[in-house]
């Protein structure tokens, strides 16, 4: 059986550990936390103890990290994957990461042969565990036949979005919108639930009404039920996403009129302890502001 490598096994990579198991690859797994380490070899995954031991055992390697300076150190690093992997090999980058990262990440690969990948996923926790993740692609075009059931391994719809850093580019503007939709569903819950009206039965009204949207049925059960410390998407992560949504609109000369306001309502939350909330505790800010508690 193949070998495959996985390295970053937080909530996402624990997921394509388990999927990449289940379709019989060996699975060769690095994190530096020990419950990590000890969570993949209980599952059947072989752990090494560095990046860099990772590639020198698999020509294929996903990676699940939490930003562009983490995703950096583990390929360029002392210890990095890049030190080990051969000519040929492929890595697929998970992370949430800017796209001037991608693209030298990429440059990197290319100059010892490396197809490097950016492969932003959607889709949570509970996607990666099931292995039904939105995978969006940023890299070379001519190899896509051959990576094509690696990543159906971990997800079910793939998008090809073009050369390296696009697929960045997309998941930094996908997760925009999710950011401001969510904020969107606090103000409308708090005004309604302030005027009296039954938050479930207007969530209903959402739900078959022209307002109709993922976000509500992702994120509505901790907004209505006031459960922000269920987390299924990280507040932290959300606010890191929207700085570099915003990094990404300036180089294009874009202004973020929408997206600016809405990031500075994830900084509040942020600022009040609420990081490692779900994101949707970004609705508390309004709640705050409006002297009202949706979820009563």
């Amino acid at each position: 059986m193949e070998a495959i490598g996985v390295i970053g096994m937080g909530a996402m990579g624990k997921g394509m550990v388990c999927n990449l198991l289940r379709k019989g690859y060996h699975v060769y797994a690095y994190d530096p936390s020990p419950d990590a380490k000890a969570w993949a070899k209980e599952k059947g995954a072989i752990v090494v103890e560095s990046p860099q031991a990772v590639g020198s055992v698999a020509r294929v390697v996903f990676t699940s990290l939490p930003g562009p300076e983490i995703v950096e150190e583990v390929m360029l690093g002392a210890d990095g994957l890049y030190l080990s992997l051969g000519a040929g090999s492929f890595v697929f980058d998970t992370s949430t990461i800017d796209p001037a990262t991608a693209k030298r990440l990429n440059q990197y690969g290319v100059e010892k042969g490396i197809y490097y990948y950016d492969c932003p996923v959607s889709g949570g926790p509970a996607g990666s565990a099931a292995g039904t993740l939105t995978v969006m692609v940023g890299g070379d075009e001519e190899m896509l036949p051959e990576i094509m059931d690696y990543l159906r391994a971990i997800g079910k719809e793939i998008f090809y979005l073009g050369e390296s850093g696009s697929a960045q580019v997309a998941k930094l503007c996908h997760n925009s919108v999710v950011a401001v939709i969510t904020a969107a569903l606090g103000e409308a819950f708090s005004v309604g639930t302030k005027a009296g009206v039954d938050r479930h039965k207007l969530a209903a009204v959402m739900d078959k009404g022209s307002a109709h949207n993922r976000v509500l049925s992702v994120f509505g059960p901790n907004i209505l039920y006031g459960t922000y410390e269920n987390t299924v998407f990280s507040l932290d992560h959300m606010y890191k996403d929207l700085q570099l949504y915003a990094q990404t609109a300036r180089e294009q000369q874009v202004p973020v009129l929408v997206g600016g306001t809405v990031a500075q309502m994830y900084e509040a939350a942020k600022a009040q302890g609420k990081g490692s909330w779900d994101s949707s505790a970004v609705c508390t800010v309004t709640e705050e502001l409006a002297h009202t508690t949706i979820a009563r």
